[in-house]
C-alpha cells in the first residue's frame, strides 16, 4: 500500500528533540537526499541541542547529506557548529544536494544543477501530452511487460533475489566503477519505509524502481531505477508511470528523480566542467531521460560551504565523497573503459548511451 505522509507534520509541536537520526530524518527531512542519511555507511553527528547531520567523510572533508536536520530557524546555527565541529578535526566541512538554506553570511551556495518535480495527481495530463510517452509504454505492454507495486514482505524471497542481481548486473556495467555517498546503489536498507514498482515479463525482472519518502514535504524521491538491457523497450516508462498513478492514487502531491549534475545554465566554469567531463559522466544523457517524463520544474540543488572555502576545492570535496576518495583514479578508469567502448550509464537511471 502507497502512502504519504502529511508535510505538516514538520511544523507540529513536539516536547522533545530527537534522540536519533532516523527520527530526525523523520520530522525535520525536507531535502530530496534527507533519507539517504540513513544509508549503510554514513556517519551522523548532533549539536546536543537537537540538531543532527549526517554525512561522509573523505579524509580531509566532512561531506554533509543535504541541510542539517533541525528546525528550519536552528539550520545556520547547526550549520555553523557542523562545520567548527569539522576543523576541531582538521576538516573541512559542506552541505551537498541542499535546496532550501537561510541566508547566512558565514555561507556561500554553488549550485551543483537541478532536479526534477512531478505533481503525480496531474500524471494524466503529462500521459495526454506526450504522445511518445504513451507508445513507448504501449510498446512495453505489447511485449507482454506488466508493473505492478511489491510488498515488501516480497523481498525476502525470488523477487528479492531477481532484484539483487539485477542491481549487480547493472552496476557492473557502470563506466569507471561503483559511485559512493549519494550516489550509491543500495535498494534494501530500511524496506518496509520505500516504494517499490518492478516490471516483469512472465516470470522474468525487466526493471525496479525504489523510491525513498521526502518526509518534510510529503513526497517521493525515485532513487534508482534500473532496467535489464535486455528488458523491451518502454519498460522504464511503464514502472515509473505505475508509480506515478500509485503515488497519484494515495494524494500525494510530490515526485522527484533527484539531480542532475550541472544540468542547466551555470557559470562559466562549471561549464567546462561539464564540456570536459561528458566522457566520464553522461550528464546530457541524464537530462534527457529525465526530461522524456515531461517535469512540471527543474528546480536548483545547491552545495553550501563556507565562504573562506574555494569553489575548486569544493567540488573536489563532493568528487572525492562521491569516489570514495579517488577523484582522478575513477575518472581516469572511466574514460579508459570509454576509450574501449563500454557503455555510460546515469546513476539512479536506465542505460544511458
Amino acid at each position: 500500500m502507497i502512502s504519504c505522509a502529511e508535510p505538516s507534520v514538520l511544523h507540529a509541536p513536539r516536547p522533545a528533540a530527537p534522540s536519533t537520526l532516523a527520527e530526525a530524518v523523520h520530522r525535520f527531512g525536507r531535502d530530496t537526499v534527507a533519507f539517504q542519511s540513513l544509508a549503510p555507511g554514513m556517519r551522523a553527528w548532533r549539536d546536543g541541542a537537537g540538531g543532527w547531520v549526517a554525512f561522509a567523510d573523505t579524509g580531509r572533508a566532512w561531506i554533509a547529506v543535504g541541510s542539517p536536520l533541525c528546525a528550519p530557524e536552528h539550520t545556520g546555527r547547526t550549520a555553523r557548529a557542523f562545520v567548527q565541529a569539522a576543523r576541531g578535526v582538521g576538516r573541512r566541512a559542506g552541505f551537498c544536494a541542499v535546496e532550501d538554506f537561510p541566508r547566512d553570511a558565514f555561507f556561500e551556495r554553488l549550485l551543483l544543477g537541478r532536479q526534477p518535480v512531478w505533481d503525480p495527481l496531474q500524471w494524466d495530463r503529462v500521459l495526454a501530452g506526450r504522445r511518445s510517452l504513451r507508445e513507448q509504454i504501449r510498446r512495453a505492454r505489447a511485449k507482454g511487460v506488466r508493473a505492478r507495486v511489491v510488498n515488501a514482505e516480497e523481498l525476502g524471497g525470488e523477487l528479492g533475489a531477481a532484484i539483487a542481481a539485477l542491481s549487480a548486473r547493472w552496476c557492473a556495467g557502470r563506466r569507471g566503477g561503483a559511485l559512493g555517498f549519494l550516489l550509491s546503489v543500495d535498494l534494501f536498507y530500511r524496506p518496509s519505509e520505500r516504494l517499490y514498482v518492478v516490471a516483469e515479463r512472465g516470470a522474468r525482472l525487466c526493471a525496479v524502481l525504489a523510491a525513498v519518502p521526502v518526509p518534510g514535504r510529503g513526497g517521493w524521491f525515485f532513487e534508482d531505477i534500473l532496467r535489464a538491457d535486455d528488458a523491451p523497450n518502454g519498460t522504464v516508462e511503464l514502472v515509473v508511470d505505475a508509480a506515478m498513478k500509485g503515488l497519484g492514487a494515495a494524494a500525494c502531491g510530490r515526485v522527484t528523480m533527484g539531480l542532475v549534475p550541472l544540468a542547466g545554465p551555470l557559470p562559466q566554469g562549471l561549464r567546462l566542467l561539464r564540456r570536459i567531463g561528458h566522457n566520464v559522466y553522461d550528464f546530457e544523457g541524464l537530462r534527457a531521460f529525465r526530461a522524456r517524463f515531461a517535469p512540471e520544474a527543474w528546480e536548483p540543488v545547491w552545495f553550501v560551504r563556507p565562504r573562506d572555502t574555494s569553489e575548486i576545492v569544493a567540488l573536489w570535496d563532493v568528487a572525492s565523497a562521491l569516489t570514495g576518495g579517488h577523484p582522478l583514479r575513477f575518472a581516469f578508469r572511466a574514460w579508459a573503459e570509454g576509450r574501449r567502448g563500454r557503455p555510460r550509464r546515469a546513476p539512479g537511471g536506465a542505460p544511458a548511451g
